[in-house]
């Protein structure tokens, strides 16, 4: 057999992870029988998923097969006695590392602050990072051990993992049955239940929500004509791959929720994937995750998917959506309540589908500007107006909608210009990268490329920018103009109508040129070019043929906006270290 099924049978990543460790299970046996150049695949059939290999497993092949553990055990406390395992995952090692890292880490960012200690700073990061890669490695399924040793979670994974190892002597016995059980014949056979009978072994175990979201101690009758408080009952064989698949596939984060903290899980779903390509991506995913408020986390996730993928795509050869190679991403919210947690929300964040994979250049503009907006979502606080703007953005990334980014766009742009007011750090988009981004989402409806490159709109825009943001940006002892405070929101508004915003950007562009001459008689010399009459008679031209909130929008992405090299003026922000408690 060198073809598997998986049925979807909850709609959420239960199922997944069962791929996921079916999969596990399979490149471990390929590496026991020393068939290092068999390949694995894995791919979203819609009813199932499909797991296939380019060798064949036999019943010969899976006698031959010696004990070897699904999932390493875990060390729960110092003392604990681990002297019968040969490999465990040492908990209380690795959390005391994790912590260490972490105070290190933050006592950097506290003593290196500003741009002239930006040197120093990095270089201590890499030394501290290079430590925790080499001396005192952190394994990067750290955040899944943490949930599974839980006192809720680990009576379940302690009888999976003891099924195997009291029963060595049946494990090739073992490992067949599951091989059979997701091929042709897809159930236990009775001489197998015979085998069970005889042994201590646990057929069943409880269905934990950390592997299973949808299902949970609480009620649980088809009617409501009953109240149970048991927990769900789930198979070993499919409970013992979820765990496996967790372990490999699994992200959990605790997110900060007032002074408590809650938990996001995530899940990876691919459309078609080379096993070896995806094991290798999960690292580095982990590695630069950031970001420890809800809505945040869900945009970053998916942003920094999105990158990954991209960055490691160069074994497509042609070129691919990345939404075909990796759908999105699941996402299970867990509430703190104290002794336990309860799944409160259940959903699935996808892949922008307006992302390619091309050439070398084409991916790298993509990464850029990935990286930029990775950058500035990272930068906002999640608290109070600024969830309305993530909200905007989340739904934008996940529905590759457009309309939701020109509306994060007015939102960013008066957000902007409020945090410079204030002296707080926010960056700007960069011009550049900008003209990238609506290059590849214009189409033949919306013409995206006419609006940007007509010399009015630009002549406008940099006219915003002069008044904007430039000058915030500027120190105030070298400013010759005032700023133009309420600019955005002003655009915003007359944005509704052609009219109004026609009438705003006339009286604004009269200012503005008044201003230029008015200085220019001063110094002698101007200091800015003023907007001519024929760009300002061009602009007109768009607002005839164009939406105005179209054209407002995107006035409102370039006006607020600045080249590259000018976006790290002001003091360049320092990387946020996310104090996340680790659990006991």
């Amino acid at each position: 057999m060198n073809t598997f099924k998986i049925n979807k049978q909850t709609g959420t990543y239960s199922d997944l992870l069962e791929t996921y460790g079916f999969a596990n299970l399979l490149s471990k046996i390929f590496d026991r029988l020393n068939l290092s150049d068999v390949e694995i695949y894995i791919s979203d059939k819609g009813l199932y998923y499909e797991v296939s290999t380019t060798i064949a497993l036999s019943h010969e092949m899976l006698s031959k097969i010696s004990y070897f553990p699904l999932f390493r055990y875990i060390k729960q406390k110092p003392e604990t006695d681990m002297s019968q395992f040969s490999d465990y995952f040492d908990y209380p090692v690795q959390k005391e590392r994790k912590k260490e890292r972490q105070n290190l880490l933050t006592q950097v960012y506290k003593e290196c602050q500003g741009k002239e200690k930006k040197t120093e700073r990095e270089n201590r990061i890499q030394k501290i990072e290079r430590i925790y890669n080499n001396e005192k490695q952190i394994d990067s399924a750290i955040d899944v051990y943490e949930q599974i040793q839980d006192k809720n979670n680990f009576p379940s994974f302690e009888k999976l993992f003891q099924n195997f190892y009291n029963n060595k002597n049946l494990f090739s016995r073992f490992i067949e049955e599951i091989i059979h059980n997701y091929g042709i014949f897809s159930e236990l056979n009775s001489e197998f239940d015979k085998i069970l009978k005889n042994i201590t072994f646990s057929k069943s175990v409880t269905a934990i929500q950390l592997y299973n979201p949808n299902q949970g101690k609480g009620l649980k009758s088809p009617k409501a004509n009953s109240i149970s408080g048991d927990n769900f009952k789930s198979s070993w064989i499919s409970e013992s791959l979820k765990a496996s698949g967790a372990l490999s596939d699994m992200i959990c984060k605790l997110v900060k929720v007032g002074n408590s903290f809650d938990l996001k899980v995530f899940v990876p779903e691919y459309k078609q994937v080379n096993y070896r390509y995806k094991e290798s991506l999960m690292p580095k995913f982990k590695k630069h995750l950031k970001g420890n408020t809800p809505i945040e986390i869900d945009i970053l996730n998916i942003l920094l998917l999105t990158q990954i993928v991209i960055e490691h795509s160069g074994f497509m050869g042609r070129r691919k959506k990345v939404k075909d190679i990796v759908a999105g991403l699941h996402s299970v919210y867990q509430k703190n309540l104290g002794q336990n947690k309860a799944v409160v929300n259940i959903g699935f964040i996808q892949v922008p589908n307006f992302i390619e994979i091309g050439s070398k250049e084409e991916n790298q503009i993509w990464i850029d500007i990935l990286q930029e907006q990775r950058q500035i979502i990272g930068s906002i606080k999640e608290l109070g107006d600024t969830i309305q703007g993530l909200l905007l953005y989340r739904r934008f990334i996940s529905g590759s909608d457009i309309n939701c980014f020109f509306k994060f766009s007015f939102w960013y742009a008066i957000y902007l210009c409020g945090q410079l007011s204030n002296k707080k750090y926010a960056r700007a988009f960069s011009i550049e990268t900008l003209n990238q981004f609506y290059k590849y989402m214009d189409t033949n409806e919306l013409k995206l490329s006419e609006i940007i490159s007509n010399v009015g709109f630009n002549a406008v825009a940099g006219a915003i920018r002069k008044s904007t943001v430039t000058l915030q940006y500027t120190p105030k002892e070298s400013r010759k103009y005032d700023v133009r405070y309420g600019m955005a929101q002003t655009l915003q508004n007359k944005s509704k109508s052609k009219e109004d915003l026609a009438e705003f950007i006339g009286e604004f562009v009269a200012l503005y040129n008044s201003e230029t001459a008015r200085q220019a008689e001063k110094t002698g010399k101007p200091l800015r070019l003023s907007v001519r009459e024929n760009e300002l008679i061009e602009f007109y031209t768009l607002l005839d043929s164009f939406s105005s909130k179209l054209v407002g929008a995107l006035l409102a992405s370039y006006g607020f906006a600045l080249k590259t090299k000018d976006t790290t003026k002001p003091d360049e922000q320092e990387e946020n270290i996310i104090e996340e408690p680790i659990e006991d």
